[in-house]
């Protein structure tokens, strides 16, 4: 359920709207332009033959660099012509478009956003499996950062082109809760991550049965760079000191076969809750990457806590979120076989896990 804040300036977001001086005030605190999948921006008079290049940073809030990118990346389209000269001068009332030549395409999935907190700085989402957080050179579908576009749109239509500030990153199969910042003031959160104050608790479905009920990994987390795929390894014991990272985790029910656990990240390295158990001899349940032999629609790894302090007014903010379908049908599957309850010959659950395929060359992401 979506929870209705109102914030000092009187902004319901539950009711979709806001007083004009409430989005000029958001305006003066820099609300600008993040591109998304498409994106259009109309030149000003005072801006009349002005650098595309020039043109197009002011308009995103971006640095002169990102915009030269997104020039020679072909990208940045007058109407239909893609134009790829960043010195291309700019005429008063021209609209700039944002396009990505190859989306066109390529098939739209469904779009919905669950959102958890609202108020004009901060803005709390649940991310479902398959959808990345931001667009990358290897993204290619539509992100969480352009259905979050896509919602203030439609929610705040007097904000032109609204800000939205990525703090953290979950895997791309990865579900569960995620903050944005909607305003620059809001991105003090960072300190937070940096200082590794943020709760984040995971729920994972682990291979095997963990003999403890409860303990802490402790293993720096690096690059494995002779693996072809993106891929994370541990280092060393605890004296490492590039890397660091700790997961704390607490077993929540054991199946033949497999243990669900909760996960307390106290650092937050890239793959930091699979890297830890797969070097427990305990991968997520369908991480191929990091040698599940059980096969299942993903890795079943969910974020289902978020804690934080609001960086504008210092409020204690907590989150929890149920895991989606796909992963209850996995508990759901284990706890059957776990009652020695048999399923009907050659069907399987949407989601239950069976064995993996042999592992062919994975793809890079």
């Amino acid at each position: 359920m979506r929870k209705s804040v109102v914030s000092r300036s009187g902004w319901n977001p539950a009711k979709g709207s806001a007083t004009k001086s409430n989005f000029r005030d958001l305006r003066r605190r820099g609300i600008r332009a993040i591109p998304s999948a498409m994106d259009s921006f109309k030149v000003k008079p005072e801006q009349h033959e002005m650098r595309l290049d020039q043109f197009l940073a002011q308009a995103m809030g971006a640095s002169r660099k990102k915009a030269k990118q997104l020039i020679d990346e072909g990208k940045v389209f007058l109407g239909e012509r893609k134009v790829i000269i960043g010195s291309w001068q700019v005429q008063a009332g021209e609209t700039w478009a944002l396009k990505d030549p190859n989306e066109a395409s390529l098939p739209r999935r469904k779009r919905y956003l669950k959102v958890y907190y609202e108020d004009p700085d901060l803005l709390v989402v649940e991310k479902p499996p398959g959808v990345a957080c931001e667009r990358s050179a290897q993204t290619l579908t539509s992100t969480l950062v352009d259905d979050i576009n896509d919602y203030l749109r439609r929610a705040h239509p007097e904000i032109e082109h609204p800000y939205v500030g990525l703090m953290h990153r979950l895997d791309r199969e990865t579900s569960g809760l995620m903050v944005y910042t909607l305003s620059r003031a809001a991105n003090a959160l960072s300190e937070q991550f940096k200082r590794h104050t943020v709760g984040r608790r995971y729920l994972a479905l682990v291979e095997g049965s963990l003999k403890k009920s409860e303990g802490t990994i402790e293993a720096a987390i690096v690059k494995d760079l002779e693996a072809k795929a993106k891929k994370m390894k541990t280092l060393g014991g605890r004296g490492a000191k590039e890397g660091r990272a700790k997961t704390h985790f607490f077993v929540l029910e054991r199946y033949p076969g497999a243990t669900l656990v909760e996960a307390r990240l106290e650092t937050g390295r890239t793959h930091q809750v699979r890297v830890h158990f797969a070097s427990q001899g305990h991968p997520v349940v369908g991480d191929r990457l990091y040698g599940s032999k059980l096969a299942a629609p993903r890795h079943a790894l969910h974020a289902a806590y978020l804690e934080f302090r609001h960086p504008l007014t210092n409020k204690k903010l907590i989150f929890r979120s149920k895991p989606p379908k796909d992963f209850q049908n996995l508990q759901e599957r284990f706890r059957a076989e776990a009652l020695g309850i048999k399923r009907p010959s050659g069907s399987r659950p949407k989601g239950s896990p069976g064995r993996a395929p042999k592992a062919g060359p994975t793809r890079r992401r």
